[in-house]
């Protein structure tokens, strides 16, 4: 891309309008182009100035007069609305709180299942309804929790898929990232050395793999050792989260394959990115780019076994 082309696309890069192989090709240019940054900085505080400028430009205030003027009238339009709900048939009446009190009846029968739910899980019994709570191969140990891996595993794929996006490509997450090495030492211990562990065997691949970035960040509340690599030409997010619930239960441990690589699996598609995923004991691993499945899914395998390891020696001394 030459700085032509981008200053036609800098706008609609700044409004998240531009396609996915085009974010690229601006990324690549902005990394290489000092003068091309410094415009679209200058474009992004033009758009910021202009936004504060409407919202308290004294002329687009709606007039007092006006606003008294729309309440009244909302107001004698409702009032209207309630006369008209005051003549209705009998019969529709009577409809209506008879599906209130269906509606109430469910509502109590649905709240006594979750307080009895809650009391099994809490004396760590297996509840009777509500299947996702635990599923039916995993087996907890004493004073631990099971829950169906498979489905975190799902979710945790599309937050992986976001945050690829969010972050690597479009720089725009609301928490601003931290070094790998102080996520490490503060919220997790598979963080430390976790570029170390990716880039150990680089030399092993057919096509260069080149470190862009590394750091952890947050996408909706869920922290991630973030490494971004530059493989055949795309960005490639390699994440590493705990596997935990919605709740934030933790899940159980259970006796996995040794052969790392033989867990990987093209988990899903989310946002035109392709993901592939693995787990350890207590981590889930992704890895999301734009590549083909079949590529992204083999980048996955070769990189499996140095990060098995890293990440399991890191849950066995925590």
């Amino acid at each position: 891309m030459q700085c032509r082309d981008f200053r036609e696309v800098a706008d609609s890069y700044l409004s998240d309008e531009l396609l996915v192989e085009t974010n690229h090709d601006v990324i690549a240019h902005l990394e290489t182009c000092a003068d091309c940054r410094r415009e679209l900085a200058a474009r992004r505080e033009l758009r910021t100035i202009l936004r504060t400028s409407f919202a308290k430009a004294e002329e687009l205030q709606i007039p007092h007069e006006f606003a008294s003027r729309l309440h009244s009238e909302l107001r004698a339009a409702a009032t209207s609305r309630a006369m008209l709900l005051n003549i209705l048939p009998r019969t529709w009446m009577i409809a209506a709180g008879v599906m209130v009190a269906l509606t109430l009846g469910a509502i109590a029968v649905w709240q006594r299942q979750r307080v009895q739910i809650n009391s099994e899980i809490a004396d760590n019994r297996q509840p009777q309804s509500n299947a996702a709570v635990k599923s039916p191969d995993v087996k907890a140990r004493p004073g631990e929790v099971a829950v169906d891996t498979n489905a975190i595993l799902a979710r945790l794929s599309e937050l992986a898929s976001g945050d690829h996006r969010d972050c690597a490509i479009g720089h725009r997450l609301p928490d601003r990232p931290i070094p790998l090495e102080e996520a490490g030492r503060k919220y997790d211990r598979a963080y430390l050395d976790l570029t170390k562990a990716v880039m150990s065997h680089r030399d092993d691949f057919d096509e260069a793999i080149e470190l862009v970035m590394a750091h952890a960040c947050v996408f909706r509340g869920q922290w991630f050792g973030h490494i971004v690599v530059r493989h055949r030409g795309r960005l490639v997010s390699l994440l590493v989260t705990r596997l935990e619930d919605s709740s934030g239960i933790a899940t159980a441990k259970e006796k996995l394959p040794k052969d790392s690589a033989a867990q990987v699996i093209a988990c899903s598609t989310a946002g035109g990115f392709q993901i592939s995923c693995f787990r350890t004991a207590q981590h889930g691993v992704f890895v999301v780019s734009d590549l083909e499945e079949g590529e992204n899914l083999a980048l996955a395998r070769r990189l499996a076994p140095s990060l098995y390891e890293h990440i399991t020696h890191a849950e066995q001394v925590t």
